[in-house]
Parts: C-alpha cells; structure tokens; sequence
C-alpha cells in the first residue's frame, strides 16, 4: 500500500488505497472473502497479492478489537480491506474506517434516499457529513493536519453500495446519478433468491440485469461490481465494463481442499 507522508517533522503515514488507484486507472481489481476470524488468514492473502480483502460483518460474528486486527493485517500487506457493514446506523460505516479499512460496503440498498444516508454517513464535508473523530488509525493517530486527514479520508476511501433486491432495480439509475459514491455492486446470490431463481447457478435474467447496470454505470461515471464466479466469467464480466471482481473465500477453499483429500485416501481403501 502507498505510505503518503503528510506530517514530515513526525514522520506520519496515510495509506492510499490501492483499490481506487487501480480503478482510477481503468484497471480491473481483483477481491478475495474471509469468513473465518484471523487475522493471520488476512496476512495470508495480503502476501499472496490480492488487491481488497472482503470483511463481512453483515453475516459473520467479527467482535470489533477482531476487526480491527483483521483490517491491520491487511494494511500491512500492501492490501486494501473493504467491510461489508452491519446497517446499523451511520456508526457502523464509520468504524471500520477508524479503524483503517480503505472502503465499505453497504449491503441492501432499498431506496435512492438510503443510498443518499450512507453517502452521507461515509464521507465528511464538502462531500457529506460523516461524524469527525480525527485521532485513530485512519486519521494517523492525529499525527496530521485536520484539514489534511479531511481531505485524504474523502480522496482515499470508497464506499460501495449493494444491489440485491428486486424492488430496488427501477431505481438503479437513479442511484448511479448520486454523487460521492464509488462502485455499484451487484449482489446475485440474493438477488437471484427474492425473485425465485437458483441463486447458486447463472441464469439469463440476472446477465441481463448485470448489462443493464453496467450501461448505467458507465454512463454515471461508476464502477460496476460483482462476484466474478470463475476465471471465465469474469471475462464476460469485463467485456462488459465491471471492473472490481469478487471471487473465492477462505471457507470454500478450505472445505473443497478437506473434501477432495477425503475423496483420495477412500479411493486407496481408507474408511470413514
């Protein structure tokens, strides 16, 4: 990750993210899941050289000093971490960048009006009105100007908004139009499950809709997210114009590992 040297007589550090540099760049950025609880897992991925590591207390039970280590981990490995947040009130948007992480996002967005209150909540005047605290990690331990950490944190931090849900579909370009957001992300999983279709598998419906979100990205000046699925899909995917691709979890890895390594050794007449 990029050190960005503000306060020369202390010797302070901001990271610039290597997410928006990419992206602002037009280059594609690749993000990897964990679901287990270790912040050793993170240094893992960080070292292998993937660009994000996604963190999600949407679903999973990260208790906060947890997170905390986590988005450190990530840090040190040159990595940006992006926490998928648990909605609860503008809080829960900005700890995680207190705490170091370089993007949020924000799953479910039902309405333009709450796409609005979380633009709001993650980014601070002129940009919005995220609540100012200004002495923890991201602010370099207060090591640096206010005027300078304002201004880097609304630079160099992304916010991702999650679409996932049918209802809100008319309304996605509407919410591309917003200012002050980075990515669209396309949630298929879910999606796919509130309209009565296989969420594990591709269907033509959500290629559609995952077209149509990228024609409205590109026309807003968005970046269009979602989960590349395989090496090949992703190629459709950025044929299309996405270009931050989600893909493969320390859970499913391992699971798959453990699977096939069983599969083996029965194959040699070991029992279960």
């Amino acid at each position: 990750m990029e050190a960005y040297p503000l306060n020369e007589k202390i010797g302070g550090l901001m990271f610039k993210s290597k997410v928006l540099k990419k992206l602002r760049a037009g280059k594609p950025v690749l993000c990897t899941k964990v679901n287990f609880n270790d912040p050793s897992i993170v240094e893992m991925v960080g070292s292998i050289g993937f660009d994000c590591i996604w963190l999600c207390n949407e679903h999973l039970w990260q208790n906060p000093e947890t997170l905390a280590n986590m988005i450190r981990a990530a840090r040190l490995t040159n990595m940006d971490a992006m926490v998928r947040i648990a909605k609860a009130g503008y809080p829960s948007a900005i700890k995680p960048f207190e705490m170091g992480a370089k993007g949020i996002m924000v799953p479910h967005i039902l309405s333009v009006d709450e796409a609005k209150f979380w633009i709001r909540s993650a980014r601070f005047y002129p940009r919005g009105r995220r609540a100012l605290d200004g002495v923890n990690v991201d602010a370099n331990w207060a090591l640096d100007t206010m005027d300078d950490y304002l201004a880097f944190s609304n630079k160099e931090n992304f916010l991702a908004l999650q679409i996932e849900d049918p209802e809100v579909l008319p309304m996605m370009e509407d919410i591309a139009q917003l200012d002050n957001f980075d990515i669209l992300f396309l949630g298929p999983g879910d999606l796919s499950h509130s309209m009565g279709l296989p969420p594990a598998k591709e269907n033509k419906e959500i290629w559609k809709i995952l077209e149509k979100m990228g024609k409205i990205c590109n026309k807003y000046g968005k970046i269009a997210g979602t989960p590349g699925r395989s090496p090949e899909y992703t190629k459709r995917l950025l044929d299309i114009g996405y270009l931050f691709i989600s893909n493969g979890s320390d859970l499913i890895s391992l699971r798959n590992t453990f699977i096939k390594l069983r599969e083996d050794y029965l194959k040699l007449g070991f029992s279960l």
